[in-house]
């Protein structure tokens, strides 16, 4: 057996944050995302939860019960949250790319309109998350999304008792121009290599 609890990661701190479709995917993990980034802020304390399915369907034969080979059906890559920011770009995503504007210029008062007809809105993700495990131990992790948009929301409950949250889904959409790439995951965390560099006094040498 191969124990390392050196190697339990633990999401401490991060934020999901979205830009215009197809914008370049960043440099590093480390690297501060653009301007062309806006944070979707705060989220309820159980975070992000990514999920990957894989459709596929075994064979079936006259001879055998057990399928000679499996046959890919669909694939797909979702990033859900919950979010407690009542602001433009986490109500615009929830209402599908609903904006709102001023009345009448100085008003202060605005308005927006819900379609009854639902529309595309593209956009990229990216997920960050920080370890902080000691002074000198903090790794980073940033998932790339080039084309992503909302499938499912969760009811909103507004009530005295809590603040409004507005729960999302994030499903991937295939890529353009011939690239088989859904996502990138970027890192400075060792751990992730098949064989992580030697470990001195807590940070990797």
């Amino acid at each position: 057996m191969a124990l390392n609890s050196a190697l339990v990661r633990v999401a401490g701190t991060g934020e999901i944050s979205l830009a215009k479709a197809g914008t370049p995917e960043p440099p590093d993990a480390t690297t501060p995302l653009p301007a062309a980034w806006t944070g979707l802020g705060l989220s309820t304390s159980d975070g992000v939860t990514a999920r990957r399915s894989v459709d596929k369907q075994g064979t079936e034969h006259w001879q055998q019960l057990t399928p000679a080979r499996y046959i890919y059906q669909g694939q797909e890559l979702t990033v859900a949250s919950t979010f407690q920011e009542s602001k433009a770009v986490v109500l615009g995503v929830y209402f599908g790319g609903m904006t709102f504007v001023e009345t009448a210029q100085g008003s202060k008062k605005y308005r927006a309109e819900i379609s009854s007809v639902p529309r595309s809105d593209v956009r990229a993700l990216c997920v960050d998350w920080t370890d902080f495990i000691s002074d000198t131990e903090i790794y980073h992790h940033r998932l790339y999304l080039p084309r992503a948009e909302v499938s499912e929301t969760e009811d909103a409950q507004w009530s005295r008792s809590q603040e409004n949250r507005w729960g999302m889904t994030f499903a991937t959409l295939a890529p353009v121009g011939g690239s088989t790439v859904l996502g990138v995951w970027l890192t400075d965390d060792p751990a992730v290599l098949a064989t992580p560099p030697a470990l001195t006094a807590g940070k990797a040498s």
